[in-house]
């Protein structure tokens, strides 16, 4: 079913802008959330789920004044996160799920690069982009995470925005999550007696209508 949750955490960052030239950092901390609690038996600590902090540094170039492109890595802290860290073993076998040690999906922190240009004409705005992380599941934890099979790796980003008056603009972007799959074993069976794989890949389409005032 459904559950809600609210939370709070910071973020700070700086830009410095030159002619042809920028440079930009930021840090998240954990955003600290409450328990979901329709999941307080699922989720470790009692359905606590907090977004984990992170940290990105990024750098532009404007070659035109029509033309930028920009490049920024980004580092996720997954392992600060107990629900989404802990490993299915021992931790199954020590503690209920929901509890403080229960078990989690096992994730790792994850480093993230990405470059994207946009382009400017005439009332139009071109964007692509490109993104690569190391998906974060490592093969010892596929049982938990056939409920969040979140492996892919590369994905595609293509669009525009176009210019319909005054400062009202029509947006259009394409998506594509590469399919990306591992496989690992069930670690509640024989050695060798079952094989898990998990495989995703995604398509999104963003409309959107904008207006500048």
């Amino acid at each position: 079913g459904t559950d809600s949750s609210f939370g709070g955490g910071a973020r700070l960052g700086y830009l410095g802008s030159w002619t042809k030239f920028s440079v930009g950092a930021a840090y998240q901390t954990k955003v600290a959330m409450g328990t979901f609690d329709k999941y307080a038996g699922l989720f470790a600590e009692q359905g606590d789920f907090d977004v984990p902090a992170n940290w990105t540094i990024g750098v532009g170039i404007k070659p035109t004044g029509n033309l930028d492109i920009a490049v920024d890595v980004r580092q996720v802290y997954y392992s600060d996160v107990a629900s989404i860290a802990n490993p299915i073993l021992p931790n199954l076998m020590m503690a209920r799920l929901g509890a403080d040690g229960g078990a989690g999906f096992g994730w790792e922190d994850m480093t993230v690069i990405k470059a994207g240009l946009q382009y400017r004409t005439g009332g139009w705005v071109w964007r692509g982009g490109y993104s690569h992380g190391a998906q974060p599941i490592p093969e010892s934890e596929m049982l938990f995470n056939i409920i969040a099979p979140g492996v892919v790796e590369d994905h595609l980003a293509v669009g525009f925005s176009k210019e319909v008056g005054k400062g009202k603009w029509f947006d259009v972007a394409l998506n594509r999550a590469f399919s990306n799959e591992i496989s690992g074993p069930n670690v509640l069976e024989a050695p060798g007696a079952q094989t898990i794989k998990l495989q995703m890949d995604q398509w999104d389409v963003t409309l959107g209508f904008s207006v500048k005032f």
